[in-house]
């Protein structure tokens, strides 16, 4: 039988976390190289495994002793849990259900917020972070725009910026994006947004695909764009396919204070 050896935990949890190399590395302050030597087995004595163990989300004594299970399994609320969501939901003038993954004094963004019909604008910024556990709230939110019937719920906007995507998209358009995407199904041509490295926000680019899935390639589609640095797709996160655009052709007047 097969034991699972400390590099093969540390593995399975950056996987379990969708997270690459790099972006574990630059949530617990190490190196992608000290990630590598860790799932590799070259190292079996690092500082960064308690960080990465709570960065994953997995136990701690599984990852770093092999003990236990990968997951903890939830906990059942007590009767005073129960009473404190009782008493937040009584106190919530505004009807909001109580929901502890959203920060307090803020409401996640959803189709249901008072908005029907309607889906969220937001920063490239917040698009960056949209897959993480920390949802997108209603601070995020640039404006909100009309949506298509069959986009999902968790869809959003993006405004245009910049011309690498020239002359498809220009600046100020908005792109309606579809984070509930499985990367398996996309095909050769998608228009996809992803989070790459260290970089602080979301991008836009095409998806050139090879012979296999892990030959996966981003370029822009400006060809006169002077950088032209085909990106493995390996090195980025899916935030979500583009799906169309939302074109305005007089920009709202913003009104004098």
């Amino acid at each position: 039988m097969h034991i699972d050896s400390l590099g093969d935990r540390v593995k399975k949890a950056r996987k379990h976390a969708g997270l690459t190399q790099t972006a574990l590395a630059k949530k617990v302050k190490t190196s992608q190289g000290a990630i590598s030597d860790l799932e590799n087995d070259r190292n079996k004595d690092s500082s960064s495994l308690y960080d990465i163990s709570k960065v994953t989300g997995v136990n701690t004594d599984w990852l770093l002793k092999g003990q236990g299970e990968m997951l903890d399994k939830p906990k059942k609320p007590s009767v005073e849990d129960l009473k404190a969501q009782i008493k937040h939901i009584e106190n919530q003038s505004d009807g909001d259900s109580f929901d502890p993954t959203i920060p307090q004094d803020t409401k996640k963004v959803s189709a249901g917020h008072g908005m029907d019909g309607m889906l969220p604008v937001i920063s490239w910024v917040a698009a960056g972070s949209f897959s993480d556990v920390m949802p997108v709230t209603i601070d995020d939110v640039i404006e909100w725009i009309p949506r298509p019937a069959h986009l999902s719920a968790r869809a959003f906007g993006l405004v245009i910026q910049g011309r690498s995507m020239w002359p498809e998209f220009k600046p100020s358009e908005i792109i309606y994006v579809e984070p509930e995407i499985n990367p398996w199904d996309l095909i050769d041509g998608d228009l996809i947004v992803i989070h790459c490295n260290d970089d602080k926000q979301a991008t836009f680019k095409q998806l050139v695909l090879g012979d296999s899935m892990d030959d996966m390639y981003l370029k822009p589609l400006n060809e006169d764009w002077p950088d032209q640095k085909i990106v493995p797709m390996g090195e980025c996160q899916l935030v979500g396919i583009v799906d169309s655009k939302y074109v305005r052709y007089r920009q709202p007047r913003v009104k004098q204070s």
